[in-house]
């Protein structure tokens, strides 16, 4: 018999779902068993454990590293106008606060910190770091005592301290969770390295350990706990899911996970800590709506991409089965959400835009797959220009509805969180078809928005987005580089005149320019080579020249295989245009 219990000692609050270690036990009272009448004691004690004192007093090092850090601790005014910028352009699309409860909570803390619970000290510094990110990308501004890359610097080394000052790692609770999942959202913007997955990691083994995985429900939790805990829960699947694509890795979870619901679609003011019952759910638009489209999104995601038939014949209608569930999806979101083109919310205009990039990203991929197989079966090799193939329309298509996210007047402030969305497939694919036809009406568009959507952010630290990494979203992006650079070797190659590329230090003080551009306008194509950036730009570092010859093997200088770029399907769709690793005979 299968069972699932909660262990509360007043210290720590333990998920366990293995009847093995019933005969460890030796007090019965440390048990909290399933439908047992005490069960909601142990979220209380999460309560106490987050408002114990932060640092408590005790001589030594961690005294000294305790006081050190309080003292950074941001004047009531800004963490104030902090917190008003994390609740207007942050919290609308990161929903895993319960705005009502945690700010009276939050302002305790800004007025005095030094008695502050543990975690909440972490959470407050996780909003002042999301509010400064947030900031960074939208058009409100607020006076800051100091440069933000330097606030920004300065609060993530005191998170990477606080989070372990919480002890989070042996006694993690819901309060220093939602610090650590708030802080590795905004990361993602800042670094794309594989320490922010990894990171990420971590929040999702110390969620499994206190059951979050689990429908509090079952385990006798209060109504109000069960729906915080689903929604710090789904928010890591979330980030969980841009793992394939950002490092090349399988999902560490089950985003389907049947058996654990998704969130209530309702506003905060329907729910508060003492109710006794939830309440029915809202048809139409509320303040969790973002968050469910976001995670359906998802959802929809796994059994699209995740999953394949291995035999060639059923290749065909597997694709149109799955076809067919992206247009049914799209028709639930938008009847369940109450999202069309005449909605007043700016917010769902956003959601919906979010929602039909992943959708096209599945129409790219499956349109790919199709052509793979279509190849295979046919027993031809490159028998079409690739920028002529549906693929790679489908892929502009992508860059262009990601493109439209990043434009000021459609994000409005959430532009921030968009940024760490790359569409890494349709970039990949776009410039290994512009490798082999550099130039034409179709090349042009399609270098129109590379140009747009490459990342040239730079990182906390103060390096090129990705490029300091050596491995997993580095590694990724330093290849398509090297690609971007070829295929611009070709291009002015071909050209009549002015056949040069420029050399980076043309490039080394000037930035992008991005262009603004209407939203029922085409993007224009880039003409000129001034605007053109070669690798080492970025800190890329190649070990040959690269020879502009349409006729060569596009790939031949490029080394695709090495080890710290595992690729799954998708990617080796993308770059080496077979479905599998072992299928060298379908090769684009």
């Amino acid at each position: 018999m299968s069972w699932e219990l909660l262990l509360n000692d007043g210290q720590i609050v333990q998920y366990v779902n293995n009847s093995n270690i019933k005969d460890l036990l030796q007090d019965e009272e440390r048990m909290k068993v399933t439908r047992s009448p005490n069960a909601e004691r142990a979220s209380s004690q999460l309560q106490q454990r987050a408002s114990a004192p932060v640092f408590p007093t005790r001589p030594g090092p961690s005294s000294d590293t305790s006081s050190v850090l309080l003292e950074f601790y941001p004047d009531p005014q800004l963490a104030l106008r902090l917190w008003a910028v994390y609740v207007k352009s942050v919290d609308p699309v990161l929903k895993i606060l319960h705005i009502p409860t945690t700010q009276s909570a939050v302002i305790a803390t800004i007025l005095d910190p030094k008695t502050a619970g543990a975690s909440m000290v972490a959470l407050t510094f996780a909003i002042y770091f999301a509010a400064i990110t947030a900031l960074g990308y939208g058009d409100e501004s607020i006076e800051l005592p100091l440069e933000k890359s330097v606030l920004l610097k300065r609060y993530k080394t005191i998170l990477d301290r606080l989070l372990l000052a919480t002890d989070l790692m042996n006694r993690p609770e819901m309060t220093a969770l939602q610090a650590l999942a708030i802080y590795v959202t905004c990361l993602r913007v800042h670094e794309t390295g594989r320490s922010v997955w990894v990171l990420n990691g971590l929040a999702i083994r110390l969620a499994q350990s206190i059951g979050l995985h689990r429908d509090g429900a079952c385990l006798q939790l209060s109504p109000f706990d069960t729906e915080m805990r689903l929604r710090l829960w789904w928010h890591l699947c979330v980030l969980d899911s841009r793992a394939p694509e950002d490092q090349g890795f399988e999902l560490s979870l089950d985003v389907l996970n049947q058996g654990l619901r998704l969130p209530l679609n309702i506003d905060d003011n329907q729910i508060f800590p003492n109710m006794t019952q939830l309440p029915n759910e809202t048809e139409g638009w509320t303040e969790m709506s973002f968050f469910l489209i976001q995670t359906e999104s998802c959802r929809l995601l796994h059994p699209v991409l995740g999953t394949r038939e291995q035999c060639s014949a059923e290749t065909l209608k597997d694709i149109t089965a799955k076809r067919k569930m992206i247009q049914e999806r799209t028709q639930y979101v938008s009847n369940k959400y109450g999202i069309s083109s005449k909605t007043p919310s700016g917010l769902s205009l956003v959601a919906i835009q979010h929602f039909t990039t992943a959708c096209k990203k599945m129409e790219f991929m499956l349109q790919l797959r199709e052509e793979i197989s279509m190849r295979k079966r046919k027993g031809l090799q490159g028998d079409a220009t690739d920028v002529l193939k549906p693929s790679f329309r489908l892929a502009c298509e992508v860059l262009e509805s990601n493109y439209i996210l990043l434009k000021e007047g459609l994000s409005l402030g959430f532009k921030w969180l968009f940024t760490t969305y790359t569409q890494w497939y349709a970039l990949a694919y776009v410039l290994r078809c512009l490798c082999s036809s550099p130039c034409g009406p179709e090349a042009e568009r399609a270098w129109a928005l590379v140009e747009e959507v490459f990342p040239h952010e730079m990182s906390v630290d103060g390096y090129s987005a990705g490029t300091h990494d050596e491995y997993g979203h580095g590694s990724i992006w330093k290849c398509l580089a090297l690609l971007r650079y070829q295929a611009l070797s070709l291009k002015h190659a071909q050209l009549p005149t002015d056949g040069e590329i420029q050399p980076p230090e043309c490039r080394a003080s000037q930035g992008f320019r991005v262009v603004e551009h209407r939203q029922d306008t085409e993007i224009p194509p880039i003409h000129t080579s001034a605007h053109m950036t070669s690798p080492t730009d970025f800190g890329v570092i190649h070990e040959q020249e690269f020879i502009a010859d349409p006729n060569q093997n596009i790939f031949s200088s490029l080394d695709f295989s090495v080890s710290e770029i595992p690729f799954l399907p998708e990617w080796n769709a993308v770059i080496n245009g077979c479905l599998d690793n072992g299928d060298n005979s379908a090769v684009l």
